[in-house]
């Protein structure tokens, strides 16, 4: 049985490498008018047309790549690399500028050779922090060709879409809103770090509705603006910063967070504290989150449809919360934190919008293809139309104007 199973790989390897080379040389065939061109340039700059670049994989073997020295699509002479077997199309992410490396002590990586493509790539170019680096790659390893073919696709459209040459990892302002451009791990600390501050510390995140709503509302900007951290949520957000010449490290936003923020908490025994949502919704959120982690300390939880906000703060601060999440909905969430950030005597509160309805069951989470691809808001709307139809339809597309707008400022024109 071992030798049959170690035979069908072996066919199976073969298969895909012929697939891999005949893939190769027809993109080249394609390419050739473009490549034609990046040759005529690097002989008009009195320089090789074809240069090699070395790169470093995540489990430290080091491969060197073609490289076109002019023209565009630069990157894609590896191609002959693929055609040679010096690389796989798909393997083992390479250490990339645009790739958030794991912080794991002696990594091991289930791929057998480097490639041009992965799944942590993928997921880096999208900022999205669905599963852990090891977990992606042993589902790549086990995926179809058709679904390494799929993979490849999205890659390319989100390259095109999030990435950039000429993007650094520092933070700059967008739209006038200071933000924190950090890994998920960090930002997670960061809301468990009880002794940076004596008084509560809060933050929010900004997406394309956000900035949409403090456009018209001076409470919210103003929240906005003194919120101690900022954390960028959402594909729209990823547009407009590269447009500031930023890369983002990762998609910070609540839902992806609040696991990690769990397992960290149920570690450290720090407490939580539900506010916001429909009735019976945070206690539902609250029973779910208990099932999955046992040990967390779930200190309370009210619903958010309340008038007397010191009630609401005295309930809070009695059960002794070390960490508020506060889903009011937008602006009302920010708005409400930053007036009471001074009475609550918790060490941190989040404004985190609709997460609750996601952990109680009520509304389902987008499936895993749509974000990667940076498109949960599609499922959102498809979900709840008529919610969502003006936060979307009509928000988006004056968004992205917002987006324009900015660039050509940035271009000074």
């Amino acid at each position: 049985m071992k030798v049959l199973d170690f035979e069908t790989q072996v066919s199976s390897s073969k298969s895909t490498r012929i697939l891999a080379v005949m893939i190769a040389s027809l993109l080249l065939v394609l390419l050739m008018p473009l490549y034609a061109v990046n040759v005529v340039i690097a002989v008009l700059c009195f320089c090789a047309p074809i240069k090699k670049r070395s790169w470093m994989d995540i489990s430290g073997c080091r491969v060197e790549l073609y490289q076109w020295s002019k023209g565009i699509f630069a990157d894609s002479a590896a191609l002959f690399n693929v055609i040679k077997g010096d690389i796989e199309f798909v393997g083992n992410p390479l250490v990339r500028d645009n790739v958030s490396i794991p912080k794991v002590d002696n990594f091991r990586s289930p791929c057998s050779k480097s490639g041009l493509f992965d799944y942590l790539q993928l997921h880096s170019l999208t900022g999205l922090k669905a599963e852990d680096p090891q977990a992606l790659l042993n589902k790549q390893v086990q995926q179809s060709v058709l679904a390494d073919l799929v993979m490849v696709f999205k890659i390319l459209i989100c390259r095109l879409l999030y990435s950039g040459k000429t993007l650094d990892h520092t933070s700059r302002p967008v739209f006038g809103l200071s933000f924190s451009n950090c890994q998920m791990e960090e930002a997670v600390s960061w809301v468990l770090d009880s002794t940076a501050s004596q008084t509560c510390r809060t933050a929010f995140f900004i997406n394309a509705n956000s900035i949409n709503l403090a456009a018209e509302n001076s409470a919210l900007r103003s929240a906005l603006k003194s919120s101690n951290r900022n954390f960028i949520d959402g594909s729209g957000m990823r547009l407009a910063v590269r447009k500031v010449g930023v890369q983002l490290a990762d998609n910070c936003n609540g839902t992806d967070m609040l696991p990690q923020l769990c397992e960290r908490m149920e570690a450290s025994g720090k407490s939580v504290f539900l506010l916001g949502a429909k009735p019976g919704v945070a206690e539902k959120a609250a029973q779910s989150l208990r099932q999955t982690y046992p040990n967390l300390r779930i200190v309370g939880s009210h619903h958010g449809y309340f008038d007397d906000d010191e009630a609401v703060i005295a309930q809070i601060n009695q059960s002794k919360a070390d960490i508020v999440l506060v889903a009011l909905g937008s602006p009302r969430q920010e708005i409400w934190v930053d007036s009471n950030k001074h009475k609550l005597e918790a060490s941190c509160a989040l404004a985190v919008g609709g997460l609750f309805d996601f952990f109680s069951g009520d509304v389902p989470r987008a499936p895993l293809w749509l974000r990667e691809l940076g498109l949960e808001w599609v499922w959102r709307l498809i979900q709840q139309p008529k919610a969502k139809f003006h936060r979307y339809v009509i928000g988006n597309p004056i968004f992205l104007f917002r987006v324009y707008i900015l660039n050509q400022a940035l271009r000074g024109l």
